[in-house]
């Protein structure tokens, strides 16, 4: 036989090899852990692709933000547990797999809990955080998967893993000693929510900068991305509250749910914004509330996915285009409905209106709600919903009134125009079945390209900058510019060619933007510190960093001090040096004007060192960004 024919047999057998080990596994083989025999009768229908997904004792997958707890005994208050949790797999065949449950990790340990999974853009990996048994200290940490079983390795939290980048709280053992300060570093965080980036590592959600929010005592969250090679992940956001449950868009941005808890308003004389802690007369109310939000990688450019007033919770792309979430039903505690929205739907920017006050329809864009029955027509709470191939939804569900165990796993259409009923695919009833995942090859226009950005070589840092008071500030900053502050946002979204039924919000806004704004000012929110030697919490101050005037009136380009320990909120003033205010058209029945401030306190900025950042705002609704976020299939 021939050297050229020899190659192309071996061609053969290899590609014949791979097509055979992609048709075996999709149609329920190729598996390297043996199937759950047990429970197959627990499957009420096949999946048309396989679905991962969690089974743990308590509802805990349904929480949002972390404890109330300080916990300074060893080792410290950990959220979102529960005491039993395995990572499942169930094939096209009805045929269920335990991923995690029994297994022995590399070193000998074993995960007692796991939650948030999420299936790599190639769909041959599944990534989720996990817990380990005893003597380990609990806490979140990343692992990954194979989809066949194989290759369960932990991604964070190893022996190289740096931990927190600051002294976290205060650890005390059972003898009542204190834990070493480099001990606390390494263990003392959690890490949670990942999602793969493929070529750029993954992105995940973590405690790693210690914090625990001003006038509360949970610990927060931000973004986190971990590129290949690197020595340390590296923080995206700048919450002091909880950032959570990461996901790559198709189009090339990362989508999150965001508590937005600012506690800071504008005093009633539009001099100053404070804590409301403080005690004063304001002229807004601190935010409470959870939207989507979307991120450039490397946090060049933050802005609004979905702010609503119903809470935004775990928010997902669909292939329809649009954005699924779970949210409360309101007036019944406890339970949980799913819901749909375009993305740039906005009918909340609390921070920047007049208490009770909210936005005018935005008109375009819309918010629907899922189906909350059964084929038997019960009452369901449904939650933790992600996209299915073929224009469908996974997602988590129990009857009203059901025992723990009655959540289960149910499919529904995407198209929520006419009537739709959910069909039950799995329910283990010893567990709380949810997080289920379909696992597919993600399709994107391009191949992800995320880079972090930094400031080009015509931005040169200064030695010093000069804050408020004359203070000379020498630490490391960030570039931030808006070029355009006084132009209209794209409002109603999404925006289609004008019509006697629709204006132009280019030329008629519908928030229109502020008419008076002179100077932008930086506000910190330092974060709370626990080096202290005697004191066990030392509560984050605010401080006015700087203000910095406009150029020509519409160009906002300076350098601001960049420490993760010091997120800041930006705040715009008028001529007179105080919180702008302007009115709008009417934005309720009775017809009043809308009044509005300009003031971004919906999040907390974080600022890279000698990044580029790039700020669309001053004006309620700032920073929208048109997207195609279309779920694929490649």
């Amino acid at each position: 036989m021939s050297r050229t024919r020899f190659s192309f047999v071996i061609l053969f057998v290899v590609a014949t090899a791979v097509i055979w080990w992609s048709w075996s596994f999709f149609t329920g083989g190729a598996m390297t852990v043996p199937e759950t025999s047990g429970l197959r009768s627990f499957v009420s229908k096949r999946p048309a692709v396989p679905i991962v997904f969690t089974s743990r004792t308590e509802p805990a997958s349904f929480q949002t933000m972390a404890m109330n707890a300080e916990g300074f005994a060893y080792p410290g208050a950990i959220s979102w547990t529960a005491r039993e949790g395995r990572l499942r797999l169930l094939d096209t065949n009805g045929r269920l797999f335990e991923l995690t449950w029994g297994r022995t990790l590399h070193d000998g340990g074993t995960l007692i809990d796991v939650m948030s999974p999420s299936v790599s853009i190639d769909g041959n990996r599944v990534l989720f955080a996990g817990r380990r048994a005893a003597p380990d200290a609990g806490h979140w940490r990343i692992y990954q998967v194979n989809v066949d079983g194989s290759n369960l390795i932990q991604l964070t939290g190893g022996p190289d893993d740096p931990g927190c980048i600051a002294l976290p709280p205060l650890r005390y053992a059972a003898d009542g000693s204190r834990l070493s300060d480099d001990e606390r570093r390494r263990i003392d965080y959690d890490d949670v929510d990942p999602t793969d980036l493929g070529p750029n590592g993954f992105a995940f959600a973590s405690s790693r900068i210690p914090d625990l929010g001003r006038d509360h005592s949970r610990r927060a969250t931000q973004i986190w991305s971990w590129p290949p090679g690197a020595s340390a992940p590296s923080a995206q956001t700048g919450n002091r509250n909880n950032d959570r449950w990461p996901i790559l868009l198709t189009s090339d941005q990362i989508m999150f749910g965001m508590w937005s808890r600012n506690r800071e308003a504008v005093t009633e004389d539009r001099s100053d914004v404070r804590p409301v802690s403080a005690g004063g007369v304001f002229a807004t109310t601190p935010t409470d509330r959870w939207m989507g939000v979307r991120l450039m990688y490397g946090g060049a450019d933050f802005s609004y996915a979905i702010k609503s007033i119903e809470p935004v919770w775990r928010p997902r792309p669909l292939f329809n285009g649009r954005v699924v979430f779970m949210t409360p039903v309101p007036g019944e505690e406890g339970r949980l409905r799913l819901a749909q929205a375009d993305w740039g739907y906005i009918r909340s920017s609390p921070s920047s209106l007049q208490p009770g006050a909210d936005l005018p329809d935005t008109g375009g864009a819309k918010l629907l709600f899922g189906p909350g029955q059964n084929e038997a027509g019960r009452e369901l709470s449904a939650s933790t919903p992600n996209p299915c191939p073929n224009g469908s939804i996974l997602f988590s569900a129990s009857e009203i009134g059901a025992s723990v165990g009655g959540y289960g796993l149910y499919l529904v259409d995407e198209n929520w125009t006419g009537p739709v009923i959910p069909q039950l695919v799995f329910d283990d009833p010893e567990f709380v079945d949810a997080e289920p995942v379909a696992i597919y090859k993600r399709g994107f226009p391009v191949e992800p390209t995320l880079r972090p950005v930094s400031a080009s070589a015509s931005y040169t840092p200064p030695s010093k900058l000069l804050l408020a008071g004359n203070r000379e500030y020498f630490g490391p900053a960030g570039y931030l510019e808006n070029l355009a502050v006084p132009d209209a946002i794209r409002n109603p979204i999404p925006w289609h060619a004008p019509s006697a039924e629709q204006i132009d919000p280019r030329k008629d806004p519908l928030v229109p933007p502020p008419p008076n704004l002179k100077a932008v000012a930086f506000y910190a929110a330092h974060r709370d510190r626990f080096d202290d030697p005697k004191l066990e919490r030392v509560s984050g101050g605010w401080e006015k960093l700087m203000a910095v005037p406009l150029e020509s009136e519409r160009a906002l380009q300076t350098w601001i001090p960049a420490d993760p320990l010091m997120p800041t909120v930006i705040v715009g003033l008028d001529v007179e040096g105080k919180i702008a205010k302007w009115t709008g058209r009417a934005n309720d029945s009775v017809g009043r004007p809308g009044v509005y401030y300009a003031y971004a306190g919906d999040h907390y900025s974080g600022t890279r060192v000698n990044g580029y950042h790039y700020c669309n705002g001053c004006h309620t609704g700032h920073t929208f960004t048109p997207a195609d976020i279309r779920e694929r299939v490649k």
